[in-house]
């Protein structure tokens, strides 16, 4: 009798170690549920309400609300949450996800993805003026 318990303690412990590995899997499926896991974080909506309202601040203030309010009724929010999700799950594995979802769920994560509105919105103009740089320079007769 003793022998057949310590038989089933050990069947059922590589049984669970097998399950715990399967959680753990880099499938597309596991993918998939840890970048739905980090979208309970992360607000894609919210993330381009701000970034929106930062780049505004590029323009002059009376045009500043009716670029935000245009620009946010007429982005699909959804289309860009499904090309966020489709995008991370095709190239972070589950220990990625899962590490920036444990990053958002601190404190600091928070902060910190809070203030990228702030960088996108320095950048932003840096990248479209060095876009027309580069284009002007391409056309021909333009050195």
């Amino acid at each position: 009798m003793k022998l057949h318990a310590i038989g089933l303690s050990l069947v059922l412990a590589v049984g669970c170690t097998g399950m715990a590995a399967a959680q753990t899997e880099d499938s597309p499926e596991a993918r998939i549920q840890a970048v739905e896991r980090y979208f309970k974080e992360v607000s894609i909506r919210e993330l381009m309400s701000d970034m929106t309202r930062e780049v505004s601040k590029q323009l002059p203030p009376e045009s500043r609300e009716a670029f935000e309010n245009t620009l946010l009724r007429n982005l699909r929010m959804d289309v860009v949450e499904t090309a966020a999700k489709q995008s991370l799950a095709r190239h972070l594995t589950v220990a990625e996800m899962d590490t920036f979802t444990e990053f958002m769920q601190r404190p600091e994560g928070k902060s910190a993805m809070a203030k990228m509105k702030f960088y996108m919105a320095d950048l932003m103009p840096v990248i479209q003026q060095e876009l027309v740089r580069a284009i002007n320079l391409s056309q021909p007769g333009s050195r």
